[in-house]
């Protein structure tokens, strides 16, 4: 009995210095990461505002599942949805949701320079953690998780883009 009242009050007392640890880390965690294109922002843009054409530049999309809905606004794919929010001339702002996972917001923004001959396309997650330990501690990975899957897509994008200007 000595035993078990031992170790529930070691659980206990370690599940609150998690918890407390945990408090410290922040509650939004944003992924960014950006690419500089060369030429014309609206081929780029085109590309970025429709979903029917994401399965030409974003990583990993499995074009056989892939279903784009209510008038080009909701993307499904590999039980993923994104669902348009927003768009305007420099922002595209998407809501992604994998499973019952806590959804993402997603932001294209379109960043150019007055005379100048190129533009910057950042694109950003922005993720809600909830309190609880596990979530805030698995929150610090999220940019190797999500990192190299928007450089590779980025990447992909730029290529393509610039091929078409040759």
């Amino acid at each position: 009995m000595r035993v078990v009242k031992l170790a529930l009050i070691s659980f206990v007392v370690f599940f609150v210095l998690l918890t407390a640890i945990s408090m410290l880390l922040p509650s939004t965690v944003i992924v960014s990461r950006a690419a500089n294109f060369t030429g014309s922002k609206d081929s780029v843009y085109a590309k970025v505002a429709d979903f029917s054409q994401w399965k030409n530049w974003i990583a990993g999309i499995d074009t056989s599942g892939m279903e784009v809905t209510n008038n080009g606004t909701v993307l499904q794919f590999k039980g993923s949805k994104v669902t348009l929010v927003k768009r305007n001339n420099e922002t595209i702002e998407t809501v992604w949701q994998t499973g019952e996972g806590t959804p993402m917001k997603g932001e294209f923004n379109f960043i150019t320079q007055p005379n100048a001959s190129h533009f910057t396309l950042q694109w950003a997650f922005t993720q809600k953690i909830k309190w609880y330990p596990w979530e805030k501690f698995a929150s610090i990975v999220s940019d190797k998780a999500l990192g190299p899957f928007m450089e590779k897509s980025l990447d992909i994008l730029k290529l393509t883009t610039e091929q078409q200007l040759r």
